[in-house]
């Protein structure tokens, strides 16, 4: 990585439009970096006879341009003046530098106006960096909103005013174009005090994960029509597989890898973790939470319970093979309004920690029972559950807006790290609640030391739900030998014992 250094005097016009196009790439290119040294115009020819002649270069342009490598003290390599200098960028940036002469006299007037002022010699002033958010197939619906909310989370901020950098990226580059609509959109958001410079498009992964803190993969390989299922399933192991394979070579150690929006969510998690062992595994995440949220109105219109005093039901399964919304364990708030409690903040993404005021919280199951208003004319009680089964089968487009909420959600709660709510979500599997280990699955999740652990707090479903996803999970699991990343043989669990 290098330093750009742009010496001249502000009178000139090739100064001022070099500095400018400088400007520009700093604000797009967050590893962009260049320094500015000004001099009089009586200074100038003494300044570069001295400083070439130390340099051991023959030169004599206004400006003069060259670079070395970032925060050292290296040899200096010669760029030249401005037309060498915009042909490298040219090269390397692929940037148009063209600027009308009116333009750049203006710029050198200006410049001539701020000279006292940038002869000055200016202390930095110490900015936290960014915190770096990367989001792959960034096209999906509603990505405008969930990238305005990141921008505005405040648990995600990086201390001391660093603020957030969020970079677009989309595998195929006939997207660039809307990746770029989208980064207008919000640059020009009344939120977005940082403007342009808050929002990068990308090329490659590669360069999104550049000190990244929050990996964001959005989108579904769709299955085609007509198209067999283990052909489906195998593109998809194929798309994490090079996922992988470029996470175990480019992801920094601290980075958090966040899996949304697809069809085969579980399995793609599974696949992930499995070839991606050099990414902490309680560092990748899915998000399966909003597969309850959107239930909220189903359950409330066959109980009469309002959606505010609901909190997010809990859901179960190999998403994409076997998915259960677990209505009985609902968490209802039946004690007062739900807006006079303080800890149902967003309740419908979420079960806050109610452990304080369990008089005032019952599960659903709980509620349905003692319902005099669900009790037959024979004193049997009504089957709730086949009617709320009904609705939640039917097929029906779920909207992305959703599982974006759920997803800011999460993300607030793991970059703020206290461990007060659980929500469901797609995890490794540590045998918890008797699902299989070393898959990944949906359960209800909790903070434990920063990372998302299953919840064994939490009641488990019915034992046939269970049942359904072990034999779902060993199928797939057996026919694409996933698992063994995380199971020990048992000479070699002998022998390092021993050790």
């Amino acid at each position: 990585m290098f330093t750009y250094f742009i010496a001249g005097v502000p009178k000139c016009q090739d100064f001022g439009h070099a500095k400018l196009v400088a400007e520009k790439l700093r604000q797009n290119l967050p590893v962009f970096s260049y320094k500015i040294i000004v001099k009089t115009e009586e200074e100038y020819p003494d300044w570069m006879k001295k400083f070439c002649r130390k340099q051991k270069w023959r030169i004599d342009k206004n400006p003069l341009v060259w670079k070395r490598i970032l925060n050292t003290n290296g040899s200096c390599q010669l760029i030249g003046g401005i037309s060498e200098f915009f042909e490298h960028l040219i090269e390397y940036y692929n940037v148009d530098t063209r600027l009308e002469k009116r333009i750049k006299k203006k710029i050198a007037l200006d410049n001539v106006e701020r000279l006292p002022f940038m002869l000055i010699e200016q202390i930095p002033v110490f900015r936290a960096p960014a915190t770096r958010v990367c989001i792959t197939g960034a096209v999906y619906p509603s990505t405008c909103y969930l990238v305005s909310e990141l921008l505005q989370l405040k648990r995600l901020q990086a201390k001391g005013g660093g603020g957030v950098t969020v970079c677009l990226h989309h595998k195929d580059s006939n997207k660039y174009g809307d990746l770029t609509r989208i980064k207008h959109e919000i640059c020009d958001a009344e939120f977005n005090i940082r403007g342009c410079s808050a929002i990068t498009v990308v090329n490659s992964e590669e360069e999104g994960l550049m000190n990244c803190d929050l990996f964001i993969v959005l989108g579904s390989i769709r299955r085609e029509e007509n198209e067999e299922k283990h052909i489906w399933m195998d593109r998809n192991y194929t798309a994490m597989k090079r996922l992988a394979s470029i996470l175990n070579r480019h992801c920094p150690e601290h980075c958090k890898v966040l899996l949304m929006g697809m069809d085969l969510l579980c399995f793609n998690l599974s696949v992930l973790a499995e070839k991606a062992e050099k990414v902490y595994l309680y560092n990748i995440i899915g998000v399966t939470g909003h597969h309850g949220m959107v239930r909220l109105p189903t359950i409330s219109r066959v109980t009469g319970i309002l959606i505010p005093n609901f909190h997010c039901p809990p859901v179960w399964g190999f998403d994409g093979s076997a998915k259960y919304v677990d209505f009985k364990h609902v968490i209802y708030h039946c004690g007062g309004s739900a807006t006079d409690n303080r800890v149902c903040e967003d309740a419908a993404t979420a079960v806050e920690d109610y452990s304080a005021d369990r008089n005032n919280h019952k599960y659903l199951q709980s509620v349905l029972q003692q319902s005099e208003s669900l009790v037959g004319d024979d004193g049997e009680h009504v089957a709730v559950s086949t009617n709320i089964e009904s609705y939640t089968n039917e097929v029906c487009h779920l909207c992305s807006l959703p599982e974006m909420r759920v997803a800011v959600r999460m993300i607030s709660e793991w970059f703020k790290n206290d461990g007060r709510i659980t929500v469901s979500a797609a995890v490794f599997s540590d045998g918890t609640f008797g699902l299989p280990f070393g898959m990944f699955l949906s359960q209800p999740v909790h903070m434990e030391n920063g990372e998302w652990k299953p919840n064994f707090d939490f009641p488990p479903p019915d034992e046939t739900v269970i049942v359904d996803i072990l034999s779902k999970v060993s199928e797939i699991a057996f026919e694409y030998n996933l698992g063994n990343r995380f199971n020990m043989n048992p000479k070699e669990m002998a022998s390092e014992i021993s050790e």
